[in-house]
């Protein structure tokens, strides 16, 4: 990987690890929904103008459909559940429980094409889950039910997630990645229009404070918009397989930016969950080889 491609790497994590820090301020302010429908109409309409100025095609007349499902399910819904979350749970936990996204894709996979599910991914598999008990059961202070039910809406997002990784692959793959992009954000937002009026700002937007309007900004732009445009020319420099190790180093900015931002503490729990996390997902991933040994003959 060339100095510049790892450069990109490094910074689309640090720009999707800062998502959570971003929602964290913003949450409280905006409440889940009108958050998340601010952060995919601006995203949308700048990826569909980014498209169309660089001559390409969304693709809306032959793939809306699908473009309507994976934005109003795989988008929204794992969007919504994860600012709710963060109303509750702090940044750093979410961005850990976030990496479990290969885990549900890898089962998904395996029920739906039939993907065979390996003795790694097996091993990556049983890692993921001990990392989870550790992240949720190693804390000072016991969670509360509360913070349990938050924790449930994070995974709950990354099982949407690994499911819209496996049908995008099988009903979009025709269509263009920024395309899919863009088109999937915008029909995000169209559906969560209809859910706004019913689920309001809890506070007058006049009476929103600056900080959370940029924290507003910052996700819609730069954790969405530039994020998703710094993710596509990865993958046309280096491949998707390469490019999919951002997952792991996700959660470490996640952690970073809840720290020196937020003052959420590393705790013991934190660490040795995010550590055994990401070890089970580079076995999923298949980044980490497992030496096989073959019968003598």
């Amino acid at each position: 990987m060339r100095p510049a491609d790892l450069a990109r790497l490094v910074a689309l994590a640090a720009m999707w690890g800062a998502s959570y820090l971003f929602m964290r301020f913003a949450v409280p302010y905006f409440g889940a929904v009108p958050l998340i429908e601010l952060r995919v109409a601006i995203a949308g309409a700048a990826l569909a103008a980014f498209v169309a100025a660089t001559g390409g095609s969304v693709g809306w007349r032959k793939h809306w459909r699908a473009f309507l499902f994976v934005g109003a399910v795989g988008l929204a819904a794992p969007f919504v559940l994860i600012a709710e979350a963060l109303n509750t749970i702090d940044a750093s936990t979410a961005a850990i429980l976030n990496a479990l996204a290969p885990l549900f894709a890898t089962l998904v996979a395996a029920i739906w094409i039939r993907d065979p599910v390996t003795p790694a991914k097996m091993a990556g598999i049983a890692l993921c889950l001990a990392g989870t008990a550790v992240l949720v059961g190693w804390t000072p202070t016991p969670l509360s039910p509360r913070e349990l039910l938050a924790a449930s809406f994070s995974v709950i997002a990354t099982a949407i997630y690994g499911y819209t990784i496996v049908f995008t692959k099988v009903h979009l793959q025709e269509a263009s990645p920024l395309g899919t992009a863009a088109g999937t954000l915008v029909m995000a937002a169209v559906a969560l229009a209809g859910v706004v009026p019913f689920v309001p700002p809890p506070h007058p937007l006049a009476s929103i404070p600056p900080i959370a309007w940029m924290a507003m900004l910052g996700l819609a732009i730069v954790s969405t918009t530039v994020a998703f445009i710094f993710y596509y020319r990865l993958i046309a420099d280096v491949g998707p397989v390469k490019a999919i190790t951002v997952t792991l180093l996700v959660p470490i900015f996640g952690m970073v930016w809840g720290v020196v931002f937020l003052g959420e503490p590393v705790t013991p729990g934190r660490l040795a969950g995010c550590a055994v996390i990401l070890a089970g997902c580079s076995l999923i991933l298949g980044l980490v080889r497992v030496p096989v040994r073959r019968p003598a003959s």
